[in-house]
């Protein structure tokens, strides 16, 4: 019964800490920065999808571009409050998506999301799925087994958490900072690969 007892509570932890994260009725609109986007990557008109091609965008040159990997940033940021947003992930190989700030690099090695101190990201590289910070992975436990995934972003605490949109949804990991900029929405495409944001519609 003590067992029976422990396992009802940690349930009871697990469905309220879910309510918590949720109460926030539908996922932020998030609208894709064609002027961060790199020009291997097609945006939507209704900037929601990024896609990978191999016909050069031939975009201007701005210091708010990607040059060499293939990512983007939202044109929304958050300096306060919780907020989420869901990516469809489709069937694509190898992905990343996370939280970003806007002081990245543009160039370089230092310029991919994940692999420096300003940005916490969820990846999926050569069938394998972890957290990535500072270039430091976390591998997952298990597999992400949906195809769409949740980014929650709790920014006066000062927390980053990373679901899987299965039924029922399932938390993978958690990071936890003291954020000193606003933060954007970030996303890597691989080669092929199509990323689409979920939900909102908001224009701008």
């Amino acid at each position: 019964m003590a067992e029976i007892s422990r396992g009802l509570r940690a349930l009871s932890e697990i469905i309220t800490r879910f309510n918590v994260h949720f109460y926030i009725k539908e996922p932020e609109d998030i609208l894709l920065d064609v002027n961060t986007a790199q020009n291997n990557l097609r945006i939507s008109d209704d900037r929601k999808t990024a896609s990978w091609t191999d016909v050069n965008q031939k975009r201007p040159k701005t210091p708010e571009r990607f040059f060499g990997y293939v990512q983007v940033l939202s044109s929304q940021s958050f300096s306060s409050g919780k907020h989420y947003w869901d990516v469809d992930v489709g069937v694509s190989d190898q992905w990343i998506v996370g939280m970003c700030y806007p002081s990245m690099e543009r160039r370089g090695e230092p310029s991919l999301i994940g692999w420096n101190n300003k940005s916490w990201t969820l990846v999926k590289k050569d069938n394998q799925y972890m957290v990535v910070h500072e270039g430091k992975g976390i591998r997952l436990l298990g597999n992400i087994i949906s195809t769409r995934v949740r980014i929650y972003l709790d920014y006066d605490v000062g927390k980053i958490s990373f679901y899987d949109l299965c039924d029922p949804i399932r938390y993978l990991r958690s990071y936890t900072t003291t954020f000193t900029e606003a933060l954007h929405a970030g996303i890597w495409v691989w080669t092929g690969g199509v990323i689409k944001i979920c939900g909102g519609n908001l224009k701008m």
